[in-house]
């Protein structure tokens, strides 16, 4: 049963008031009856961008729509997404954003991001009744990894958004960002990322804020892991302690894949992930928490493990290797579980998805209810190709919502 709190937010935001109560985000907010068991149900997409619903002034809208967050704030449902000509870097690339009265069903223009150079990980923050948003930039050339600078912007009392203003460290790449317990949580990478050859020294690093602007280390310098690890998902569970699942894409000493780490509570700038990784990767990682499950949103690669165990390989060979079939195969975006007993991810279902996909975002509407975006190649054709196909067919890639919605047995 809905408390009323998710009730009155929830019709509110149908009926498109311009201030309504938002449901809390914080699983810490939502009891759930841990006697029952719980099941996750996926509704059928709303296919929204490309689509006729997207305000007039939201253009150009190119063929590689992707890289979308969402977030409920001051009664309304917010989104951030990049279109480009191609899933590659690009001085065309924008970042359109846009709100919803109505969950998704109408849009209002917001504003347009451009910089002449590529932008990427558009990223929400809403903390103490401030909404601001998150990205970075990266190069022009296409087949560079070159991320220079994170931007942000702040949503002003008189809702208009404020223009770009630098932070953070250059070349620092923000992956998650979520508000727990009143506080701002943050978890970014910088270093010798892709640095195929010899393994990489990218350091992935936990920080926090309680004003949105100022970020400090959890703990110490605030990296909680040096090595191969990029992009790290992370939640709290029931008791305070922290999750998080890991893309260990450049591989080091404990292999190529990921991790799921573990911090007490009372340590949280502690990270265990663990001296092996999975041999599975899981990009776009996003985590969230349904009573005392812990659930994952990500690409999977249905041929099977990153981590080919080719130990006859040198370390760069593997990189190469690893890297090359990886981007010929196909691709999901999959929700899974994660096992906290035995540190492992439990593949549950497929969403809509092909090719190209995966940038999940997730906020929660009420205790068993969320919502997600994502973004696919074509799914009415072709399904299996390739993500290195699906990244540069004319057919681009669309953005879509659905619902998860928990339901007791």
């Amino acid at each position: 049963m809905r408390t009323l709190l998710a009730i009155t937010a929830t019709s509110l935001l149908t009926c498109g008031a311009p201030s309504a109560p938002t449901p809390s985000d914080d699983p810490a907010d939502w009891p759930v009856d841990t006697t029952k068991t719980w099941r996750p149900v996926l509704s059928e997409p709303r296919w929204l961008i490309p689509g006729p619903t997207l305000p007039p002034e939201a253009k150009p809208v190119l063929a590689s729509n992707n890289n979308a967050d969402l977030i409920l704030h001051d009664g309304r449902l917010w989104l951030g997404w990049r279109t480009a000509p191609t899933h590659f870097a690009s001085p065309e690339t924008r970042l359109h954003l846009m709100s919803s009265g109505d969950l998704g069903k109408t849009w209002r223009f917001e504003k347009t991001i451009h910089l002449g150079a590529d932008l990427r990980e558009p990223l929400f923050l809403s903390l103490g009744g401030v909404l601001r948003f998150h990205a970075f930039e990266a190069g022009t050339d296409m087949f560079s990894f070159e991320p220079k600078q994170e931007w942000r912007l702040t949503l002003g009392r008189d809702g208009t958004w404020s223009e770009p203003e630098r932070w953070s460290t250059k070349g620092h790449i923000t992956w998650s960002l979520k508000t727990r317990g009143k506080v701002g949580w943050r978890t970014s990478y910088a270093g010798n990322h892709y640095n195929v050859g010899a393994p990489s020294e990218v350091k992935l690093s936990f920080t926090k804020t309680t004003d949105g602007v100022t970020w400090e280390p959890v703990s110490g310098d605030g990296v909680v892991y040096t090595g191969g690890v990029s992009e790290a998902a992370f939640e709290f569970d029931e008791n305070g302690d922290l999750w998080a699942v890991t893309r260990n894409e450049d591989g080091d000493a404990t292999g190529f894949g990921s991790h799921v780490c573990f911090a007490k509570k009372e340590d949280l700038g502690r990270w265990d992930c663990g001296t092996k990784s999975s041999p599975h990767r899981y990009d776009s990682p996003k985590l969230f928490r349904h009573g005392t499950e812990l659930f994952l949103l990500a690409r999977r690669n249905p041929s099977g493990p990153f981590d080919l165990g080719r130990d006859e390989l040198t370390f760069a060979q593997k990189q190469t290797a690893y890297l090359a079939t990886y981007s010929s195969s196909s691709k999901r975006t999959a929700l899974y579980r994660v096992n906290r007993e035995q540190r492992r991810v439990e593949w549950i279902e497929d969403l809509p998805s092909s090719g190209d996909t995966a940038f999940p975002s997730v906020v929660r509407l009420d205790a068993h209810r969320f919502l997600v975006s994502n973004y696919t190649s074509p799914v009415d054709w072709d399904v299996d190709r390739s993500w290195l196909t699906g990244q540069t067919i004319a057919a681009g890639t669309k953005i879509y919502l659905l619902e998860i919605t928990f339901t007791a047995d």
